[in-house]
C-alpha cells in the first residue's frame, strides 16, 4: 500500500531488519563521469547506478564559464539533489507519522559567487541555500511546521551542507 506515494510495505520490511541490523543501514552510492575533451554541446556524461539499472546524466557549464549552457549545469544538479533529498525527507517523516498530503511542492535555489572558481579572489563560493516549501492537507499548520523542522533535522542532503566533510581525492 502507499500512503503519500511511498511504499509502506517496503519501508517497514527495511525498518524491521535495520533495528536488528543497523550497520546494513550504511549504504555506498557511486557516479562515474567523464569529460569529453572534443568540442561537444555537453561536457560532462555521468554514468549512475539505480535498482533498476544504469542511468546517464548530461552536464554542462554556463556559457559565462566556457560551456554552452545546453544542460543544466553541476550547481543545478546540486541543488536537485538536496531539494529532492529534503522533499523526501519531509514526505517520509510525513508518512512515517501518518500525515496525508494532497500536494507536496518545493522551490530551491542557492546563490553561488564564481570568484573563487575563477581564481579572482578567495570569497565563499555559496552564499545561501534556500527552500520554499509548500504542504498541503489536513493537518494544521503547526504540525506541518515541527515536520518540516523534523525533516531539517534527518535529512541526508541538509546533514551535508551542515557539517564539514573533507572529500578524499586520489589522482590515479
Amino acid at each position: 500500500m502507499k500512503f503519500n506515494n511511498v511504499d509502506l510495505e517496503k519501508v517497514s520490511k527495511t525498518l524491521e531488519l535495520l533495528k536488528s541490523e543497523p550497520d546494513r543501514a550504511v549504504r555506498t552510492i557511486e557516479v562515474s563521469g567523464t569529460w569529453l575533451i572534443e568540442p561537444s554541446e555537453v561536457q560532462f556524461v555521468a554514468r549512475c547506478r539505480a535498482e533498476s539499472g544504469e542511468f546517464k546524466i548530461e552536464v554542462d557549464s554556463p556559457s559565462f564559464l566556457g560551456g554552452s549552457g545546453s544542460r543544466p549545469g553541476p550547481m543545478h544538479y546540486c541543488l536537485v539533489g538536496i531539494t529532492s533529498c529534503f522533499m523526501a525527507t519531509i514526505v517520509g517523516v510525513a508518512t512515517e507519522k501518518g500525515i496525508k498530503l494532497s500536494n507536496a511542492e518545493v522551490k530551491g535555489s542557492c546563490e553561488i559567487d564564481f570568484s573563487k572558481p575563477l581564481g579572482i579572489v578567495d570569497r565563499p563560493i555559496v552564499r545561501s541555500v534556500r527552500f520554499e516549501v509548500r504542504l498541503l492537507g489536513d493537518s494544521p499548520r503547526e504540525v506541518l511546521e515541527l515536520l518540516v523542522d523534523e525533516a531539517k533535522e534527518r535529512c541526508p542532503a541538509i546533514y551535508s551542507l551542515r557539517t564539514p566533510i573533507e572529500p578524499q581525492v586520489k589522482l590515479l
